[in-house]
């Protein structure tokens, strides 16, 4: 579930790490805003409708019920943006991906599903809002700076 958070996320943090003069962040950030908000405007309804079947869940078949919701549009939204299934390292003619692995409900599990998709629906709520609000690449990166998603300085 935590790849559609993680594409969606992908391209704004792109444009922050962006160094200047080497891309064109203007053109990157419409290039962006219309691209990535018709997904994310897709995307917050179907986390939400998962949250709500997995806080809702009280055995294993439910939560993989909850998680078929997820994978559906992973599929869906994949094939939007013109990936294969199983995604861009999967070459034509080879097997379909692995199903995920079986996980067994807990009330543990089943919290931390639950963080996670908290989780994948504020960021991806903070990022609309960003590119919504945002004109310029510099109110995009004050805006990513301000909800806690601009990128983080690499350790060594």
């Amino acid at each position: 579930m935590r790849i559609v958070a993680l594409l969606l996320l992908l391209p704004a943090l792109a444009l922050a790490q962006a160094p200047g003069g080497q891309v064109d962040r203007a053109k990157m950030l419409e290039q962006m805003k219309q691209s990535m908000l018709p997904m994310m405007e897709q995307s917050l309804p179907e986390l939400e409708r998962t949250r709500e079947c997995v806080r809702a869940s009280s055995d294993s078949a439910q939560l993989k019920e909850c998680a078929a919701i997820m994978e559906a549009f992973q599929k869906r939204m994949m094939a939007q943006m013109g990936m294969p299934q199983g995604g861009a390292h999967q070459g034509a003619g080879k097997s379909a991906p692995p199903q995920q692995p079986d996980i067994e409900w807990s009330p543990e599990v089943q919290k931390q599903v639950l963080q996670g998709l908290d989780m994948s629906i504020k960021q991806t709520s903070a990022m609309k809002g960003c590119l919504q609000s945002s004109q310029t690449p510099e109110q995009m990166d004050a805006c990513m700076k301000q909800s806690g998603l601009a990128a983080q300085p690499r350790r060594q």
